[in-house]
């Protein structure tokens, strides 16, 4: 049985969702100690244990310590299978951590979840996020993909819902991801529960606005979603993804009832600006998501962006549970990540 210390690296969920989907995909069993130990609230929460019954049951793993709170997990895979479920994180945690949980794994197999729970949250991507760029990249390695969002959910109620679809894809290609390219495009999303349709407009006119008086000509793409009625969850955000030849990057901001319009959209803007004057094609939130997938696809991948303590940790979990090196070469705080992958197939 391999030992994972969560308390190592970032000392988040990440750990956990990693290695428990490549000891999925691997077969391998293994035990994990100190659940998030750097976390204000230690432990599995509400969502990390809808995630871990989630996998649980697409690999028919047997599992000890699966419940609120607990510090160690012991996860002994078996055979996946397709597998068509309901996963109700039964609060506003985030239905994007959960996929991300189930990723890598659904790779393997047919699969159909309808997810409840948070959709837009603080400290996590959003779905539309997960659409717009982290499905982008997995599409561009071969993954069969699809996610539609039923209904937003946001803090604390939470109430939202998607639907996640995929196919078997392995095994992946690899990604070479060096420069820009020219900017072409950004798109807008605004939306807003429980709250008059005039919030989302004026946070996605804000933004705009804000965008061209720094980054000057492009063309703007804009969505408005808005439920005036919908008082079950009552909060709003924006998306913005700035679409480049070769690479798309995003940003984003959310809010609750009370939060202005003119403090998301312009929180929004700085968020995306900030990724642009990296000049490297893979936005922060996305490197360390890339990580494992490098590992299995067949072939050299090589990624340009910030080097996050969720990327270094990503990598160390990956090292651990696949045979492969990274090589990470610096340069502040941009780095070029590479690995040879393993070819990962089933």
């Amino acid at each position: 049985m391999l030992t994972i210390d969560g308390s190592a690296g970032e000392g988040g969920g990440q750990i956990l969702r990693t290695s428990l989907a490549l000891a999925c995909l691997t077969g391998k069993e293994i035990r994990i100690e100190n659940i998030r130990a750097k976390r204000k609230k230690p432990g599995l929460r509400p969502q990390h244990l809808t995630a871990v019954k989630t996998l649980a049951k697409i690999c028919n793993a047997k599992v000890k310590g699966a419940y609120i709170g607990s510090s160690m997990l012991t996860f002994k895979p078996g055979k996946i299978e397709d597998a068509s479920l309901v996963a109700n994180i039964g609060t506003a945690g985030s239905i994007s951590l959960l996929l991300q949980q189930v990723l890598p794994v659904s790779l393997a197999c047919n699969l159909k979840l309808r997810a409840f729970g948070g959709t837009d949250v603080s400290f996590a991507p959003t779905v539309n996020y997960t659409r717009k760029v982290t499905f982008y990249y997995l599409h561009k390695m071969g993954a069969e993909l699809a996610l539609d969002i039923v209904a937003r959910g946001y803090f604390p109620k939470g109430n939202g819902c998607v639907l996640f679809t995929s196919k078997p894809s392995l095994p992946l290609k690899p990604i070479r991801l060096r420069t820009l390219g020219r900017l072409h495009a950004i798109e807008c999303f605004a939306h807003c529960s429980g709250m008059a349709t005039k919030v989302a407009k004026d946070a996605a006119s804000i933004a705009k606005n804000t965008l061209k008086e720094n980054l000057g000509s492009f063309e703007w793409v804009e969505h408005i979603e808005a439920t005036p009625e919908r008082k079950e969850t009552v909060g709003l955000g924006i998306d913005l993804f700035a679409k480049y030849t070769n690479c798309i990057l995003g940003a984003n901001a959310v809010g609750i009832a009370g939060t202005r319009p003119e403090t998301l959209a312009r929180t929004a803007s700085k968020n995306l600006m900030d990724e642009i004057s990296m000049l490297a094609p893979v936005d922060s939130h996305c490197v360390d998501q890339l990580i494992p997938f490098m590992a299995l696809a067949k072939g050299k991948s090589v990624i340009e962006g910030r080097l996050t303590k969720h990327a270094v940790t990503n990598i160390y979990i990956t090292e651990k549970l696949l045979d492969v090196e990274f090589k990470v070469e610096t340069n502040n705080e941009r780095a070029r990540i590479n690995v040879d992958g393993v070819g990962f197939t089933i």
